[in-house]
């Protein structure tokens, strides 16, 4: 067991540098912080009245304060990737270490923050409710490319938070996809993650090689670790049959989402369950829909034109614009030949405006806040469909799917009336209020037309439910 250190506390050797900035019984009090970036404003007293200026009236005055704060950081994250500044991140880990509550979103922005200074890790991760957010949150330490999160660091993690039990597992299920998904360093950094996960010693640095000298019995854990993470890998490899890196996993949950009333006024939250689902990351465009027609599956269009096009099926400079002019039929009929199925209507508005980071619900979905500039919609004034992904990354959801709003609205497998489904996401020809996630619109299975298209999803079964799940070595 590691001691942690107070602020401005020397720890006793490099290795521990980034275990600074936590708390516990350990220490006293946290100690007032040196670093030169500090802003006066935010620094409160040092020494054992550190903690104590979070409690009491006045303690009440500055947590208000380090809300705001966090708010406002927490849109200049989702608007820019900016990590709020160390002195914000130190008040709001003295703010819940003095017993104050603060929002998910919030503590989610804190562990992010906490993982990339290397500064208040596991204090931030004691405050985390939701273990599969924190793999989440992990996963993009782990795999950040420029500043990953080491197994060594990642191993310190595993043994000292109590939790780790939780969401070690889940940030496994995470990595083994990046592992047989991805390439090159990230492919390098989640297969190494990966063979931590199965170890109850650090990997030592240099490439995973084995020590010279090492015992026996540590080689025979370590070659047994390496062909359980193998073994994983293959039974997540078969969980992905059918899988391209066009697809996004959504994990199998309890989710929030916004459902507007018949009546005016703001949308309400309700609870949905979803299952586990890979959702196609672009709308199906014109070239994959023209294999299916030519496979026999699927119907031809209702109408070979767009809307200012009249080669738009025919011609292959539109073959990666979306395809349009299908029915609720036809879309359903190139699903199943892609052996998937069209999403309900909760599953594309999970995928649409929910941020697993940090668990809020947006109403576009790349945040709060309408902008033109990245969607295909009414005030862009295209009048047409453009290629899927023309508004990524900025106009993408957090789960990473692009053209949730915009383009051409989608069919969903949920009905509305008999012979109606409901359509979601807004076209090329839509204000912002059909741009946004809660909005819907009920149409005829029958319709065909040049604002709508659609997408897939494919259920999976989860890699954790293999008779694996649960496998640990003992020495």
């Amino acid at each position: 067991m590691f001691r942690r250190f107070g602020f401005g506390e020397e720890p006793p050797s490099e290795g521990d540098t980034e275990f600074r900035w936590e708390f516990s019984g350990a220490v006293a009090d946290f100690q007032q912080p040196t670093d030169p970036g500090d802003d006066p404003q935010v620094v409160h007293p040092g020494g054992a009245g550190l903690l104590d200026a979070f409690r009491g009236p006045d303690g009440v005055r500055r947590v208000a304060q380090v809300r705001r704060q966090l708010d406002a950081a927490l849109d200049r994250w989702w608007q820019a990737g900016t990590l709020p500044p160390l002195p914000l991140l130190r008040d709001g880990l003295l703010a819940l270490e003095a017993g104050h509550d603060l929002d998910e979103s919030h503590r989610s922005l804190l562990l992010r923050a906490a993982l990339f200074y290397r500064k208040g890790m596991l204090t931030a991760l004691a405050h985390q409710t939701d273990p599969e957010r924190t793999a989440i949150i992990l996963q993009e330490a782990v795999l950040n490319e420029e500043r990953p999160l080491s197994t060594w660091e990642l191993w310190r993690l595993m043994q000292e938070d109590p939790e780790s039990a939780a969401w070690v597992p889940l940030l496994a299920r995470e990595l083994e996809e990046v592992a047989l998904m991805a390439a090159g360093r990230r492919r390098q950094l989640a297969r190494r993650a990966l063979a931590q996960l199965q170890r109850d010693t650090p990997l030592p640095p240099a490439q995973g090689e084995i020590p010279p000298g090492a015992g026996s019995q540590r080689l025979r854990r370590t070659l047994l670790g390496l062909l359980l993470v193998g073994l994983l890998v293959l039974g997540m490899a078969q969980t992905l049959r059918g899988r391209t890196v066009n697809s996004v996993w959504i994990p199998a949950g309890i989710y929030p989402i916004a459902v507007q009333e018949a009546s005016a006024g703001p949308p309400t939250l309700v609870m949905v369950e979803l299952p586990a689902l890979a959702m196609d990351r672009m709308e199906v465009t014109v070239a994959q829909y023209r294999r299916c027609y030519e496979a026999g599956a699927c119907p031809w269009p209702a109408a070979d034109g767009s809307a200012t096009r009249e080669d738009y099926f025919l011609n292959p400079a539109f073959h990666a614009y979306p395809v349009v002019h299908v029915s609720w039929d036809a879309a359903r009929r190139y699903c199943a030949w892609a052996g998937k199925r069209l999403p309900t209507e909760a599953e594309w508005q999970v995928a649409a405006g929910y941020a697993p980071a940090t668990g809020r619900v947006f109403v576009y979905p790349w945040g709060d806040a309408f902008s033109p500039e990245l969607a295909n919609g009414l005030a862009g004034g295209q009048g047409d469909t453009l290629p899927v992904g023309s508004y990524r990354p900025a106009g993408d959801s957090p789960f990473g799917l692009s053209d949730m709003a915009g383009n051409v609205a989608e069919w969903t497998a949920t009905p509305a009336q008999p012979g109606t489904y409901v359509v979601k996401g807004g076209s090329f020809r839509d204000g912002r209020a059909q741009l946004q996630v809660a909005a819907r619109r009920m149409v005829s299975g029958e319709t065909a037309a040049n604002w709508l298209g659609f997408r897939c999803v494919a259920p999976q079964t989860a890699w954790w439910l293999s008779p694996l799940a649960g496998a640990r070595l003992e020495p």
